[in-house]
């Protein structure tokens, strides 16, 4: 993980009290170059389905097998591969994560998915995060999304509504229902002005932390696929995020 020209550690840190994230890391273009690389030689799974492994050169046929077009495909079990192990052991990720959430801060997640441009309906896009909505998955977090393809408009752009990650009281985030609740752009820009609301695009290797309890989602990709990896760090592990499956449960979509 670099930063980019210019950033330094402590504007990171600034800028997620503030706003609520930072778009100054990047990926080596080593580490993008093999992660990608690892994609597109490994079975991702069809809506996260541990039955509905397949290559991307079987997406067509895992399609029709589903009837459904794919709109997310996770990747399994990757997380101990040296080049994942070694890009969550960064000291920088560490560094911005300890100074963000203090000394407890760990690793307790890494996630890489596909979205892809597909005609579903509205639940499919609410399951895959594609309406703003709340992480609410521990006590005090921090991720660090990369982009492992380009990403420009209609791609799926990451989306995230600045300084929503501050609430000022609890009767706040109960009548926001959290979890069960995804919320309109409408109230979202109602609620926090348009101008707050961030749409990161750029080249492949590109990447921002962000404290995800602030409002955000995923646009639905209308052109090119989207690969994107997430690197969660929190002080408590609560075991709910990380992209992993007993090996004896996977299979392929053509069994």
């Amino acid at each position: 993980v670099e930063l980019n020209e210019g950033a330094s550690l402590d504007e990171i840190v600034a800028d997620l009290h503030k706003d609520g994230c930072s778009e100054k890391i990047k990926l080596s273009p080593d580490g993008l170059r093999n992660i990608v690389d690892f994609a597109e030689n490994t079975r991702c799974y069809a809506y996260g389905d541990p039955k509905q492994g397949f290559y991307l050169s079987e997406k067509l046929d895992c399609e029709k097998k589903l009837q459904k077009d794919i709109l997310l495909a996770r990747y399994f079990n990757f997380q101990k591969d040296k080049i994942f192990s070694e890009l969550v052991n960064s000291p920088t990720l560490q560094s911005i994560a300890t100074a963000y959430l203090g000394r407890g801060a760990k690793n307790i997640a890494t996630q890489l998915w596909w979205t892809f441009p597909a005609d579903v309906d509205a639940s499919t896009r609410s399951a895959a995060a594609h309406f703003f909505h709340r992480d609410v998955d521990a006590w005090g977090f921090v991720k660090f999304f990369f982009y492992m393809t380009d990403v420009g408009e209609g791609d799926g752009p990451h989306v995230f509504v600045k300084k929503s990650h501050k609430v000022s009281t609890l009767g706040q985030i109960f009548k926001e229902k959290l979890r069960n609740t995804r919320h309109p752009d409408t109230s979202i820009n109602e609620r926090f002005g348009h101008d707050s609301v961030f749409r990161l695009f750029g080249k492949a290797g590109v990447g921002f932390a962000a404290d995800t309890f602030g409002f955000h989602k995923g646009e639905s990709p209308e052109k090119h696929p989207r690969l994107m990896m997430c690197i969660v760090y929190a002080t408590e592990d609560y075991g709910i995020q990380e992209y992993q499956v007993e090996p004896q449960k996977l299979s392929t979509y053509n069994g």
